[in-house]
């Protein structure tokens, strides 16, 4: 027994630091409390700063999303318009094409028919002259211009320096119709 009590008195002595120690522990878990409070507090707040945030992001992200659609159809639009484009560039580009391969025939038959204007004019008076031809046209009588149109007989005609190409008179011609008398 006496052993019993030896461990109680011991058990007595030490009981105050115990409790002391017991104390401040305690105190270090209430503080450890206050501070785990402040920051739950504080994480609140922001949870609640959080979901107002995820509440405006939701909102931006469905008008992205409007805005995405939108610009899917305009670019369809556009993509169909682009198309079109396209298709009558192709187009343009064949009639330039063509045009390209004609232009040297077309210039060549300018070239030629140029120099035979002046000639199909005065065989078209020749026939007209031959017996049995159209009747001669009498000149229309217009008021005589104050100036010349053109100053010099080159400038009229573009063969009046050739020779083989002039303008014949009409004794000339008269000269050269079968059956006629010189």
């Amino acid at each position: 027994m006496l052993s019993d009590l030896a461990a109680v008195a011991r058990l007595a002595r030490l009981a105050p630091a115990q409790f002391d120690r017991l104390l401040e522990l305690g105190e270090e878990m209430a503080a450890i409390g206050r501070s785990v409070l402040e920051i739950a507090e504080r994480l609140d707040e922001r949870a609640d700063a959080i979901m107002v945030l995820g509440e405006r992001l939701d909102a931006r992200a469905d008008e992205l999303v409007r805005m995405g659609t939108q610009m899917r159809e305009v670019g369809l639009r556009i993509d169909t318009r682009g198309g079109e484009i396209v298709d009558s560039a192709n187009r343009v580009v064949e009639t330039g094409s063509e045009l390209i391969t004609v232009l040297p025939a077309f210039e060549r038959a300018l070239e030629m028919a140029t120099p035979l204007e002046g000639a199909i004019d005065r065989f078209g008076r020749l026939v007209d002259r031959l017996p049995g031809g159209a009747q001669r046209r009498r000149p229309e009588t217009r008021p005589a211009p104050e100036e010349p149109l053109a100053p010099d007989a080159t400038a009229r005609d573009p063969f009046a320096g050739d020779a083989t190409l002039q303008d014949p008179t009409a004794s000339e011609l008269e000269d050269e119709l079968p059956g006629s008398e010189p």
